[in-house]
């Protein structure tokens, strides 16, 4: 049914009704940018916009998308460009991680291993915010993600270089942190897919005083331990503002 020009033709018709509501951000389909592939067919075209291979083929951008799925059975990795990803945009979101009450994080806690990939956005904040658009200095991003969560959530003897505290600690360039594209791996239970990143510029991982990734690569120790609430944690008192 999707060659069927007239289904193409009502699919399309209906991402322009008024009930789709906040699912309208999906349908800049030239934005979209391809992932992974699946087919000889679309051999070479993983990071690239639908709009540059749509101009390439003198087709529309929702039928280039359509046909490079096809070409895959359908498994083609799609990523929709965000909507918001403007200077005015940025400058709310500066202003915002300046509030004691923001906490800069993104993760969906696992529930769509298939569909996102949130665990980059240390690298990610590190490579593009901080080194890219120059947003905050590198000594307060790094405290946002490490000092204030653990406090919010009361790590005891965690979050900060001190003496007496666990020696947890990541040893990156700064010249060159960041994450890689994200990719499918089937390594879950059963063969399912999730999607991983490689970080950049990541040296070493100091877990318990004890390394545990060396340029990425594992060391094979595992000195970390499951906390547990009470006996990991101070309890956190909330105050009405």
């Amino acid at each position: 049914q999707l060659r069927d020009p007239a289904v193409r033709a009502r699919m399309l018709a209906g991402t322009q009704s008024d009930d789709i509501g906040m699912f309208r951000r999906l349908t800049s389909f030239a934005g979209y940018r391809i992932g992974n592939t699946y087919s000889a067919a679309n051999e070479g075209l993983s990071g690239r916009l639908v709009s540059g291979i749509a101009a390439e083929r003198g087709a529309d951008p929702f039928d280039t998308l359509i046909d490079i799925a096809l070409a895959d059975d359908l498994r083609t990795v799609l990523w929709p460009s965000a909507s918001d990803d403007d200077d005015a945009h940025w400058k709310i979101r500066a202003e915002l991680w300046e509030d004691e009450d923001i906490l800069l994080g993104g993760s969906d806690a696992g529930a769509h291993l298939d569909r996102m990939c949130g665990g980059t956005y240390p690298t990610q904040f590190l490579g593009d915010c901080v080194r890219g658009r120059q947003l905050m200095t590198i000594e307060r991003a790094v405290h946002l993600m490490t000092d204030v969560p653990a406090r919010l959530f009361g790590l005891r003897d965690r979050g900060r270089i001190e003496i007496g505290a666990f020696a947890d600690l990541v040893l990156f360039d700064p010249t060159t942190v960041d994450a890689a594209p994200a990719r499918l791996v089937n390594d879950l239970p059963g063969g399912s897919a999730r999607l991983t990143a490689d970080a950049i510029g990541v040296r070493r991982v100091i877990v318990n005083g004890v390394t545990t990734m060396v340029d990425g690569a594992p060391s094979g120790s595992l000195p970390g331990t499951m906390l547990r609430s009470g006996r990991d944690t101070t309890t956190v008192s909330t105050s009405a503002r």
